[in-house]
């Protein structure tokens, strides 16, 4: 009888096209847009190299506009136009999965169907957890550089039982959205975690609109909201803080290119004493990166991209856009 292998079953080219597509359908941040793929991040991508350089203008400062006056030697002084850049990273991953021919055969389960099935579930995850990463890192520079404008703590770790204004509600919701003043409006999107939600459908299940036809996700305020898990849980020594992300669309500019033998199928056909091993590779080489600001992580000897480790602590992300620029505002509550 003959026996289905995963070089049978998946053609490189066609599925490393089909991994990419799996991924974007089924990222939150990538459908919401908060990560906005745009055609110049795609071609930057593509470029190679390490490191990508995103030039812009900055934001003038108004000044009173000059009255006119009838003095020839009065001449008017002109604003400067201001350039500045965004120095960004290109991410190059990789993940692989292995499967022994002889669980195959014992087990019956269609193991290798299953492991070409998972990877586009799986760089969605990835993508998420890169973004939460750069989010860290955001957070602690911004605490470090700019005094925390962009982070509203309310949280503690005393003993007892956490009060309203330590805890998620309507109220410090509004009051993250405030740290953008009067850009708030930029911000549509609550990442938060599943305990964070369960707190706030406690207060006011009816502030949550169930998702439609026309808007297939959950919204709270007719702001999208996001459940995750993975983002920042701090245990203290008497309460957890959580964290929860107020984003805007295209906070985080998004792109991809075909990474060389992007989808790789390999056989030892001596593993298992003879038995068999086949191996699946999946490649990336993408851009995710947070819009004003810079990157200034850490790179490890022999790579040429951080770890999620390394993209997330104080420093890793100097802010080159004003406040109200950058659609982000973090609220860090202990309910």
């Amino acid at each position: 009888m003959a026996t289905t292998q995963l070089l049978n079953i998946v053609e490189p080219k066609q599925f490393d096209a089909y991994a990419r597509q799996q991924t974007t359908l089924k990222s939150a941040l990538i459908s919401s847009n908060v990560v906005n793929r745009t055609n110049d991040m795609d071609t930057k991508a593509a470029q190679g190299g390490a490191v990508f350089e995103a030039p812009h203008f900055n934001p003038f400062t108004w000044t009173e506009s000059n009255v006119a006056s009838d003095d020839p030697n009065l001449k008017s002084v002109p604003a400067a136009v201001n350039v500045a850049s965004q120095i960004g990273r290109t991410d190059y991953r990789e993940k692989d999965w292995s499967v022994m021919n002889l669980a195959q055969s014992v087990s019956g389960a269609p193991l290798i169907d299953y492991a070409a099935s998972i990877v586009g579930t799986y760089w969605a995850q990835d993508y998420q957890q890169n973004v939460l990463a750069k989010l860290k890192g955001i957070e602690l520079t911004n605490i470090a550089n700019n005094g925390g404008d962009m982070v509203l703590s309310l949280g503690s770790d005393a003993t007892g039982t956490p009060t309203a204004a330590q805890s998620v509600n309507f109220g410090s919701v509004l009051d993250g959205l405030q740290t953008m003043g009067d850009a708030m409006d930029k911000l549509g999107v609550i990442v938060m975690h599943s305990q964070v939600f369960t707190n706030l459908m406690k207060l006011e299940a009816t502030a949550f609109t169930a998702p439609s036809t026309n808007e297939p996700f959950v919204t709270y305020y007719r702001k999208r909201v996001i459940i995750d898990d993975s983002v920042p849980v701090v245990a203290g020594t008497n309460r957890k803080t959580y964290t929860t992300y107020i984003l805007g669309q295209g906070a985080f500019a998004y792109g991809e290119a075909s990474a060389p033998h992007g989808t790789e199928v390999w056989r030892d056909p001596a593993a298992g004493n003879g038995w068999g091993e086949e191996r699946l590779y999946s490649r990336k080489q993408l851009i995710i990166h947070p819009v004003g600001f810079t990157c200034a992580a850490a790179v490890s000897s022999g790579t040429r991209s951080p770890t999620l480790a390394q993209y997330g602590v104080a420093g890793a992300f100097p802010r080159v856009f004003e406040r109200k620029n950058v659609a982000m505002a973090i609220l860090k509550t202990n309910a």
